[in-house]
């Protein structure tokens, strides 16, 4: 049966346009009609899903369907046999990506009988030309001294969103596990700010990719998250546990880049990452007949956009830079800031006013974009000679939110997702009366951590889990018992707060229990206190019933 291949024949129109050079070569998206025969089953889901994947599911109340089992073996197999190279691969999308040195080699992988369509999205030199060499790290600082607060530089990016709070009661994304899709993060494995910051896995989706030599764009990214550096540097969420992917190809602008970003979402997933940060977006691209047009901002056009509302359906955030077109003839949102569910960040600077720079909506359905805005402009970042240096752009404010996000689902991780969200935009100072620029405004986050606080359970007669136990003695008293041998005793703290947010009481462990008399400050609390508990692996924060 004879298929409709829209995109190949606009590829040949351009490439009449733009005459093949030697060593030209060639990547087309081919779009299945199915998955094949696979093995795998909805009802297996351990056979191709992590245990922190299919745990994160059940938090979220999400069922394994048939769109996470992957593509059948045998169709690689077939394509690679009918002359095409496979550089990636998408199982949401039923779709394989290959590179061919002949552009008419798609006809012989477009006539498979389980090939649905084609369509041209790269076009470029068959192998990479050079690799640059590593940038050397300097020592020269953004300041000689370090400011007098701990939270240095950083400082004013916390001020607006009343956030210095996430130190004081150190939710600071502990258990939470961020993937940063971006550019590439150039010397993030030598630089020494970086030394304390829990790196999981790096992991490159772009053929021929250098994520440590190519860009140092996530390196700056990734710091405005991961730093503690204090008098200097602080991030929004230190002590999550990362991911660092790249997708972009950095010698290029092409649809294939949406491609690898879907690949690294998709992988995100099957690990069990919680949130991920993409400082990333695209409108233009090299071949022109494939840009996008702001008609196409519908959340349903583009593979990206498309791609970040399945990431939430399966249980994870995705916060998305809301691009830097403010001032440019494009002017707006980029994808994938236009998906339905992806909170897109604007900038604006320290002093709340919004950056030129900023893209604005609204999205061509007309919904509110940007979601809400943080400072990216002169945003405190480490670059790739170890310095520390401001920087502008969506990209820089993005991140940001993505750690203020992390550090609040720490506090409760069984929270659902949608909720989290709502409650982030709800906090922002124009929630009431949002528009294309601000989309809700700033964030406050001492106000979304008093919601995520109260969305706790409320044990009414102390409490037990793996880790500890909570009796209440005499309700005078509270016996705390670590049940947990893996370090230390004083490796732990207990920290006391009312609902207000008021520390009540800090303490540190010097045996396996902990006795704490309670003052008349606690003892004439009717309704709730909150126990926060910190070990050098974990972190408990548990509601109590006064």
């Amino acid at each position: 049966m004879k298929k409709a291949v829209f995109s190949f024949i606009l590829f040949l129109i351009t490439s009449s346009l733009f005459p093949q050079q030697s060593a030209q070569s060639y990547k087309f998206r081919v779009y299945l009609k199915d998955k094949g025969i696979t093995e795998y089953k909805t009802l297996e889901p351990e056979k191709f899903l992590s245990k922190q994947a299919i745990d994160r599911k059940n938090r979220q109340g999400v069922t394994v369907n048939e769109s996470d089992l992957p593509i059948s073996a045998d169709y690689f197999n077939l394509i690679s046999l009918s002359g095409g190279k496979v550089v990636t691969h998408s199982k949401w999308f039923k779709t394989i990506v290959v590179q061919l040195s002949d552009s008419n080699q798609i006809n012989n992988i477009s006539d498979l009988s389980f090939v649905d369509s084609v369509k041209y999205v790269w076009k470029g030199p068959e192998t990479r030309e050079e690799i640059p060499l590593r940038p050397r790290l300097v020592s020269q600082d953004y300041s000689q001294k370090d400011t007098s607060d701990i939270m240095g530089f950083s400082k004013s990016h916390f001020d607006i969103h009343d956030a210095t709070i996430l130190y004081d009661y150190s939710f600071l994304g502990k258990g939470i596990n961020i993937a940063v899709i971006d550019a590439g993060f150039t010397n993030v494995d030598v630089i020494p700010y970086f030394a304390s910051s829990n790196i999981v896995e790096y992991k490159s989706f772009v053929p021929e990719g250098k994520l440590l030599v190519d860009s140092d764009h996530g390196t700056r990214v990734f710091s405005t998250i991961s730093s503690i550096v204090p008098g200097k540097i602080m991030g929004s969420a230190p002590s999550a546990n990362f991911y660092l992917f790249q997708s972009e190809e950095v010698a290029s602008e092409f649809p294939v880049e949406e491609d690898y970003w879907v690949r690294a979402v998709e992988y995100s997933d099957s690990i069990g990452v919680d949130v991920i940060n993409s400082s990333l977006g695209y409108n233009n691209f090299d071949d022109s007949q494939l840009n996008y047009t702001h008609k196409q901002l519908d959340g349903r056009s583009s593979l990206m956009s498309i791609a970040a509302d399945l990431a939430y359906d399966k249980g994870m955030i995705i916060v998305t830079s809301a691009g830097n077109e403010g001032n440019k003839k494009w002017r707006k949102i980029s994808v994938p800031g236009d998906a339905k569910n992806a909170l897109t960040v604007g900038s604006v600077g320290t002093d709340s006013i919004i950056s030129r720079f900023s893209s604005v909506g609204l999205t061509a359905d007309n919904r509110i974009k940007p979601d809400i805005v943080s400072v990216g402009q002169r945003t405190i970042t480490i670059s790739h000679s170890g310095q520390i240096t401001p920087a502008f752009g969506t990209s820089f404010s993005s991140p940001f939110v993505a750690g203020i996000i992390a550090s609040l689902w720490s506090i409760n991780p069984k929270l659902d997702r949608g909720e989290l969200l709502k409650v982030i935009r709800e906090s922002s100072d124009r929630y009431h009366n949002p528009d294309s620029i601000y989309g809700n405004g700033i964030p406050n986050v001492k106000i979304a951590m008093e919601r995520v606080l109260s969305s706790l359970h409320l044990n009414d007669n102390g409490y037990v889990d793996d880790l500890l136990s909570i009796s209440m003695v005499d309700k005078v008293g509270l016996n705390i018992t670590l049940k947990d041998d893996k370090f230390n005793p004083s490796t732990y703290t207990l920290s006391i707060i009312d609902e207000n947010l008021k520390l009540l009481s800090q303490q540190v462990f010097s045996d396996n229990v902990l006795n704490i008399i309670l003052g008349d400050d606690l003892r004439i609390i009717e309704n709730s206190i909150y126990l926060i508990l910190n070990a050098p692996h974990i972190q408990r924060t548990i509601k109590l019933k006064m």
